[in-house]
């Protein structure tokens, strides 16, 4: 009877026992679910890293592949006026890469003699640290002075560019010119030409540069063309800009620094080639652009016309006239630029000597 008694009590504890028993395996089971969906995130996680370094997820470092359609790329460039002036610089057309010389010595460009061979050498530089560019090719051409005449071929050659920075760079290409039998003033040009280049706009570098006496004033007249095919409207004007001296290292502001200093220059252009590494614009606008270089104060240049409308293929004569201070001496430069709008067509820069005697 007691035994009868006492088995509700027994069934209600074992039906108690199953349900903790239960209600703990639901409990183990919702951890180690938890655990296991951890567990696929983070190999998720780092497979993903794995398959964009290029390696298949699970592969050691060693079996590492770059995928076919990442490769280094080269920049072989030289001081490109066109390009410096679309990122907002100032310019000289006195090119610090390319020179002239006769028997050995250096001559400017601006006194050359009809009927003489002159070796001209052009700097090459590789602006990639990590690709090397073997067999650019290199054109030469000259063409009457002015702003934007027809080119002819002088000769070409052939560079290999190591890597920036290393033996060998920069390299040198050269040419002998044997000068027209008229006298006059003679303009140069230099193409780099490379198929796969990174950025193929600092690929153009000319010498364009004319010396005058100043003899109150300063007189120079040279031709303007519209090298285009429609009719377009050209503007002149004229800075005093010349490349200063490198800075040290250790003065170099970092970018963060100067896009806080002169937050008006950090703005980029809309177009922007991909660099390894990105450029102080801000800084090199503060340095090189031609608010920073305005004609100096009592020097007064008349240019005329200053602006040119005119048709595809259509010549003008400029007339330029450059007065000095009284009683100054030495040799200033004056660059005269020409745009179609804010684009940069060409240009020249003008040098003005005075001594003493003269």
């Amino acid at each position: 009877m007691n035994r009868l008694m006492d088995y509700p009590r027994v069934v209600l504890a074992a039906w108690q026992r199953a349900f903790v028993y239960f209600i703990s395996l639901t409990w183990l089971r919702g951890i180690i679910e938890l655990i296991r969906h951890l567990v696929e995130i983070y190999r998720r996680f780092e497979r993903l890293k794995e398959r964009r370094r290029g390696r298949e997820p699970g592969c050691p470092p060693k079996c590492g592949r770059v995928p076919a359609d990442v490769y280094r790329r080269a920049d072989p460039m030289i001081y490109s006026q066109r390009h410096l002036m679309e990122q907002g610089l100032a310019v000289t057309w006195n090119n610090p890469d390319i020179q002239l010389f006769e028997n050995g010595q250096p001559v400017s460009s601006s006194q050359l003699k009809p009927n003489t061979d002159y070796e001209v050498r052009a700097t090459i530089w590789n602006n990639s640290t990590r690709a090397p560019a073997v067999g650019v090719g290199i054109e030469f051409y000259y063409h009457d002075f002015g702003i934007g005449p027809v080119p002819i071929a002088i000769g070409s050659d052939t560079v290999t560019l190591p890597v920036k920075g290393a033996p060998g760079h920069p390299a040198m290409a050269t040419t002998v010119w044997r000068t027209p039998d008229a006298p006059g003033h003679y303009c140069l040009k230099v193409q780099l030409h490379w198929a796969d280049d990174v950025n193929p706009k600092n690929n153009l570098g000319q010498e364009n540069t004319n010396v005058s006496a100043a003899q109150s004033p300063a007189k120079f007249t040279f031709p303007v063309r519209n090298e285009d095919v429609v009719r377009r409207l050209l503007r002149l004007i004229a800075d005093a800009y010349e490349i200063p001296r490198p800075i040290d290292c250790k003065d170099r502001p970092t970018q963060a620094h100067s896009n806080k200093q002169h937050p008006q220059f950090a703005k980029l252009p809309t177009f922007r080639l991909a660099t390894e590494e990105e450029a102080d614009w801000a800084f090199a606008r503060a340095r090189h652009g031609p608010a920073a270089h305005p004609v100096p104060v009592g020097w007064t240049v008349a240019i005329e016309p200053d602006t040119l409308d005119l048709d595809a293929g259509e010549t003008r004569e400029v007339k330029i006239s450059v007065t000095p201070p009284e009683g100054w001496e030495g040799c200033q430069a004056i660059n005269v630029n020409a745009l179609k709008g804010d684009d940069p067509v060409g240009g020249v820069t003008l040098y003005i000597t005075r001594t003493g005697g003269s």
